[in-house]
């Protein structure tokens, strides 16, 4: 429905704004591959065909190959040909494949004596003029939807505005899969954000199907050991350190989660001190000044994180790896329907008992 009520109102756009300004020179007012850049602009936002400068570029570039072909090539079968085949050599060379181009630079060849007229200003009107309104109109629908998830909104974006991390659940990085897209010598339609997320997409099915039924309660930590408010960091540390973890939940003496703090908080707030590597840095952390006041944190919940993601215990261990992924956490505080604290799941452990059942159903 929004793709539809985008491209209605993009192409109504241009069209008047179009014939407004043109309408007295007795020029053609719009090109019909407008109307194929709405399908991909609006259908499909996610594709590296709708880019800017795919958009833009595609137009523009396959609007020069045309004019030229049809000045310089008297058959018109010919010039058609060439017109097509060279536009899109130019879009592939410059980086702008945009498949509305085809239409724009055929356009130039069997538009007419009206399209041959006007020579190459047919690239700036009505091509030109055309694109400019066009990519006006996306750009202020995105405004509109602003709020809404970008895979769902119907705008073209900029990926480099976009990128996924997906280093927590992947085994290659973003480099490698535009690597292997090279490597395949072929244009595939796909930006490295959607493989990526299809990749995460498949290892959460995948770890559902092999987890099945399993509960947080089954595979969680017992017991935890946990932190409150007002413990100090060398303790907390200490805590750690003895135990052999990477996190404490921080509850109250209800045993209400209050909050976590984990060794990424330790690490971050030792980077405001000086020293030439982690282990100085946060020796200076941990130190206590022994004053009523101090200028550096000396409890738990000045470092702690507050907002923390919980699952309830008979919740699936599978949806602990949806979370895992989305938040880019590593644990994960599981309580009971009292809202109490009784356990916690860690990603690492977790990944490594997947990593177990897989190499035993393998052999069975």
């Amino acid at each position: 429905m929004l793709s539809s009520i985008g491209a209605l109102a993009s192409i109504g756009m241009v069209t008047w704004v179009s014939h407004y300004i043109i309408s007295d020179a007795g020029l053609p007012f719009i090109v019909a591959s407008m109307g194929a850049a709405a399908v991909l602009l609006y259908a499909a936002p996610h594709s590296p065909l709708t880019q800017p400068w795919s958009f833009v570029g595609g137009h523009l570039v396959s609007a020069v190959v045309g004019v030229t072909c049809a000045q310089w090539v008297s058959d018109p079968f010919l010039a058609s040909g060439l017109a097509v085949g060279l536009a899109i050599f130019a879009m592939h060379e410059l980086n702008c494949l945009h498949p509305p181009g085809g239409a724009a630079a055929l356009v130039a060849v069997v538009g007419g004596e009206q399209i041959h007229s006007l020579g190459y200003l047919y690239v700036l009107i009505p091509v030109g003029l055309n694109v400019l309104i066009m990519g006006a109109a996306v750009w202020l629908i995105r405004l509109l939807l602003a709020q809404r998830r970008q895979r769902k909104s119907f705008v073209f974006y900029n990926e480099e505005q976009k990128e996924i991390d997906i280093s927590h659940a992947s085994p290659f990085s973003t480099d490698d899969l535009k690597d292997a897209l090279q490597d395949m010598d072929a244009y595939i339609d796909v930006s490295i954000n959607d493989l990526n997320d299809i990749y995460a997409r498949a290892l959460s099915f995948s770890h559902r199907r092999h987890l099945g039924p399993m509960l947080c309660r089954d595979m969680m930590r017992q017991p935890v050991v946990t932190v409150e408010f007002g413990d100090t960091l060398k303790d907390a540390w200490s805590l750690m350190q003895q135990h052999g973890i990477k996190s404490l939940a921080v509850t109250n003496r209800a045993r209400w989660i209050t909050g976590i703090i984990t060794v990424s908080d330790f690490n971050k707030a030792a980077e405001n001190y000086p020293g030439t590597t982690v282990e100085a840095r946060l020796r200076i952390l941990l130190k206590q000044d022994g004053a009523l006041s101090s200028s550096k944190p000396e409890v738990v919940g000045q470092i702690m994180t507050s907002h923390v993601i919980s699952l309830v215990e008979d919740e699936p261990v599978s949806r602990a790896f949806a979370i895992f992924s989305e938040q880019r956490i590593g644990h994960i505080p599981i309580i009971n329907h009292e809202q109490r604290l009784t356990g916690m799941l860690s990603r690492t452990e977790i990944t490594a008992a997947l990593q177990a059942f897989q190499r035993v159903n393998l052999k069975s």
